[in-house]
């Protein structure tokens, strides 16, 4: 039996985005660690669903289950504003694990004036990327603003 797609629309918040239980549940939903293991095939498939859904052209047989599963990995692995691919490091879905290992080596080697360096670079490193990657890509960036902050405007 075929899934009726008439009047999907792929882009609607698939939960109640006025609740606070709804804002979670589609943070924990592009957010899932799970997501960084998706090879970039399956990666590039969701992309294509995604457009094609959003075109109303979907293959025959289509799912709405496989459309939210894309749109989850379109979410979780491509930029909102520029829709490039991001960094896998610098994802959201990778903060979870990623924060952890570092914070497990910041608690490991911490003997050494170095290796607190050392860590704290690392930290300091995957949170600058993670902020990066995750930037706002809609709006230029202003030279001029930073210019004048230090009086050379």
């Amino acid at each position: 039996m075929e899934a009726d797609l008439t009047g999907f629309n792929i882009d609607a918040p698939r939960w109640d985005q006025r609740t606070f239980l709804g804002r979670v549940k589609h943070f924990l939903n592009i957010t899932d660690p799970r997501t960084v293991f998706v090879s970039e095939q399956e990666l590039d498939w969701a992309k294509v669903m995604v457009e094609k859904s959003r075109m109303g052209v979907v293959p025959p047989g289509t799912q709405v289950e496989q459309l939210l599963y894309a749109k989850k990995l379109y979410d979780s692995a491509f930029h909102p504003d520029t829709g490039e691919k991001m960094n896998v490091i610098g994802r959201m879905s990778f903060q979870l694990p990623g924060g952890m290992i570092i914070t497990g080596f910041m608690l490991q080697f911490y003997r050494t004036m170095p290796a607190v360096i050392f860590w704290q670079w690392v930290n300091q490193s995957f949170n600058a990327l993670v902020n990066y990657t995750n930037r706002n890509a809609a709006s230029p960036v202003s030279v001029s603003l930073a210019a004048s902050h230090h009086g050379k405007a």
